[in-house]
């Protein structure tokens, strides 16, 4: 009896495959947990940075949550446009001449727009390999209103965008197929909001995005 419950199971996952595996256009949730941080550079003109010895980020935590919308024009390519909502802290540790460490923190909130191209591997029964690269638009939604109490913080533009790449797994299950993901994202615009009534933020010269994240996507 469980032998014939197994191999029953593993034909509705192999027909998923088949119904799911060749589908032009489908949709899905995504699920996620990021590790976001900056990368600072500093403001090396005479007189920027004060009593600002060293400048450093550390990872914070965060999660996402997006909805998937998959086009395969390809039996191997995809490409694909995740709309999601992040959560996300940064923060920046600063270090003065008495040796003595300040942390801030940056949260924020984004509208997150990834728009992915997928290469995936040849099917082996009901799992696949894939590899992915994009471009991700991101608007901050608390960036403004971080603004209004801008004395002893930390400002960041509302605006970025960030070059993404990643790997992960297919499994084609009997109703959806299963698919955990790791991506990594390099920002590429200066997230910097002046506040030169701060001294921590004239030790900075430029702030640019880093990100990973582990996902879980159901998609059918």
């Amino acid at each position: 009896m469980l032998l014939f419950l197994f191999a029953a199971e593993q034909g509705h996952a192999q027909l998923n495959y088949l119904e799911k595996g060749n589908k032009l256009i489908y949709f899905g949730i995504h699920l996620g947990f990021n590790q976001g941080a900056m990368k600072p550079l500093r403001n090396v003109s005479p007189g920027s940075t004060d009593s600002v010895t060293f400048v450093n980020s550390t990872f914070g935590p965060g999660f996402n949550i997006g909805i998937i919308g998959n086009y395969q024009f390809h039996k191997y390519f995809d490409l694909r446009l995740i709309p999601t909502l992040s959560f996300s802290d940064r923060n920046l540790i600063f270090r003065d001449v008495n040796n003595v460490e300040v942390p801030k923190t940056l949260s924020s909130i984004y509208l997150s727009f990834p728009l992915m191209f997928r290469y995936k591997s040849k099917p082996i029964k009901d799992f696949r390999m894939f590899v992915l690269g994009g471009i991700r638009y991101d608007f901050d939604l608390s960036a403004k209103s971080s603004r209004r109490n801008a004395d002893d913080q930390i400002l960041l533009q509302t605006h970025d965008v960030s070059f993404e790449t990643g790997f992960g797994f297919q499994f084609y299950l009997p109703y959806v197929i299963l698919s955990p993901e790791f991506k990594v994202s390099h920002g590429l615009i200066n997230r910097k909001f002046p506040n030169e009534n701060l001294i921590y933020s004239r030790a900075i010269d430029k702030l640019f995005s880093r990100m990973f994240t582990i996902s879980l996507n159901l998609e059918g």
